[in-house]
């Protein structure tokens, strides 16, 4: 089988030749891998860009996936400041900031900060979903990979996560739950946009859409159902309506970080079909029990843990880790084996490599 034969088989709740993997990295952590194994590395200028950098690298290694997003139009081109800063289509500013696991560039600078009314949200305008050049690397990914690799479209960030960025977590959360009359028009307006780069990425063949907004903490929800039900529950269906008008088989899949057990019902009740990133180390979010309790009407992508593992673990901690996550997981297919988040500088490429080859050695089925 090829990479999208061994994906589609094992979406589609059957067991293929093996776990089908995607596995995503963050830049440092590519350009490491690249000088390592002397195959290019590629990170493009996008919102989210690890889910769609890299596809020569990671493909050579074992991945089965290739993502495919729009990225920056060729009339707005993330920038550089003289602060050191960036500044995105968005309106986004991002500073460079150094943890320990590597430099990120967090948002300091939010386009609808300190919003108050609906009004504000009208003069405020979003990105052009059909911007010349939006779709030219997804374009050349998915006719070069399209053939022999599975192509998810990536529209992470798709209503509440996107909209809670422009404003700020702590007010838009206020907002929500105070009834705000800004919030459901820029919930719609970031809804629309969603729909657009997602339609125009399923015609260019895209067999699964990713999206997802993180709907959760290390110990538990960060909003309530009432107003996941209220606010993000019918944005998403009219999301996934509108890529189901697009093309009838298109594969849903929802990413969201953290502990979100109560928000599995309601998202099969949607029609979904596969989970991600089932994030090990959060509250009731156990491989073994989400498969026993889901499976039969879910696939799940993810259960690596990128936490503790992969960063801080031996390469034979990393095939262990892998080993048991496709037992838990594998079993009648409906899994693909990834990481619970990209992958950080951090990790040693030793480690990387231990997983793509504890898939091939561990994900043969029949699962030993």
């Amino acid at each position: 089988m090829n990479g999208k034969e061994r994906t589609l088989t094992a979406l589609a709740h059957r067991e293929p030749d093996r776990v089908p993997v995607y596995i995503t990295v963050v830049g440092e952590l590519a350009q490491r891998m690249a000088q390592a194994k002397g195959i290019p590395c590629d990170l493009y200028d996008a919102y989210l860009t690890n889910r769609i950098s890299n596809p020569e690298l990671l493909t050579a290694l074992g991945n089965d996936i290739v993502g495919i997003g729009a990225t920056a139009p060729d009339n707005r081109p993330t920038t550089e400041r003289g602060d050191g800063c960036r500044i995105d289509e968005w309106g986004f500013v991002y500073r460079p900031v150094e943890h320990t696991f590597g430099v990120y560039y967090e948002i300091v600078g939010r386009p609808l900060r300190g919003i108050n009314t609906a009004r504000e949200v009208t003069g405020y305008r979003l990105p052009d979903p059909a911007a010349p050049g939006r779709f030219r690397i997804a374009s050349e990914n998915a006719r070069r990979f399209g053939a022999t690799h599975a192509l998810l479209g990536v529209i992470e960030c798709t209503v509440f996560e996107m909209a809670w960025n422009l404003v700020g977590m702590e007010d838009f959360l206020s907002g929500m739950a105070l009834g705000a009359d800004y919030v459901e028009p820029l919930l719609d307006a970031v809804t629309e946009y969603s729909i657009a780069v997602g339609v125009d990425l399923i015609r260019l063949g895209a067999d699964i859409m990713l999206t997802g907004d993180d709907l959760g903490m290390d110990t538990g929800p960060m909003l309530s159902l009432k107003l996941w039900r209220r606010y993000l529950k019918p944005r998403l269906q009219r999301v996934f309506e509108a890529y189901r008008a697009a093309r009838p088989d298109i594969i849903l899949a929802y990413h969201s970080c953290g502990s979100i057990r109560p928000f599995i019902p309601e998202l099969i009740e949607l029609g979904l079909h596969v989970l991600n990133p089932i994030q090990v180390t959060a509250r009731d979010m156990e491989p073994g029990q989400i498969k026993a309790g889901y499976g039969g009407q879910l696939a799940f992508c993810g259960g690596i843990d990128q936490r503790h593992v992969m960063p801080s673990g031996t390469p034979d901690d990393v095939a262990v880790e892998a080993r048991r996550r496709i037992r838990e997981l594998g079993v009648g297919g409906g899994y693909i084996l990834a990481p619970t988040h990209d992958l950080q500088s951090d990790t040693p490429v030793e480690n990387v490599l231990a997983l793509f080859e504890a898939a091939r050695q561990w994900g043969t089925y029949p699962l030993q």
